[in-house]
């Protein structure tokens, strides 16, 4: 499918919440064409040395909920949906990107249910307390999946203050017990 490409900087997976400020002509353009057709359109990193600055993989978000700053500026709030791959990209007269995406299925890990036993209580704990203190987040988040591994650890790298080269490098580990590791180091520190 044909879609509109967002680079920004924001790592989200599926599952994820973000809320996107739009102020840009292009973008509320596009925002108003994705709202149209319900297909929603893509968030993606920002590349340098890549065509068009778009990378190989985004992930494809839908329009949850519509709203305004206090400057009056459209706010959006989007839901990941799935990752995707992105190939093909065209720029149109707007200089708005759209390319090519297919549907990437699964985690971006090998995970076997051995592995989901290293998200224990002390990482859910941990992000439960980071959602209860942060209530533009938690507000984002209707529906919360603390029980599934998968989703805390996505959650747990969506959030993060690390750079976005380093969240880019942990979703290329090979096994979700990588990335799992790499939280507990991290957070068993703080």
């Amino acid at each position: 499918m044909k879609l509109a490409l967002f680079p920004l900087p924001i790592f989200l997976l599926p599952g994820g919440f973000t809320r996107l400020r739009i102020f840009e002509l292009r973008y509320l353009y596009m925002i108003k064409e994705a709202a149209k057709t319900e297909q929603g359109f893509v968030l993606c990193p920002y590349v340098d040395d890549m065509p068009y600055n778009v990378p190989s993989e985004g992930v494809h978000v839908k329009i949850v909920d519509f709203s305004q700053d206090d400057d009056g500026q459209l706010l959006i709030d989007v839901e990941a949906v799935s990752r995707v791959s992105i190939n093909g990209v065209e720029v149109d007269s707007q200089s708005l990107r759209y390319g090519k995406c297919e549907i990437i299925d699964g985690p971006p890990w090998q995970c076997s249910e051995a592995a989901y036993n290293l998200i224990d209580d002390s990482l859910v704990d941990k992000l439960h307390s980071v959602f209860t203190a942060n209530p533009v987040l938690d507000d984002l988040y209707r529906e919360k999946h603390f029980t599934q591994p998968l989703w805390v650890v996505y959650r747990w790298l969506e959030i993060l203050p690390i750079s976005m080269s380093q969240k880019l490098k942990i979703k290329q580990a090979q096994t979700f017990e990588q990335v799992a590791d790499f939280l507990h180091t991290v957070l068993d520190e703080k």
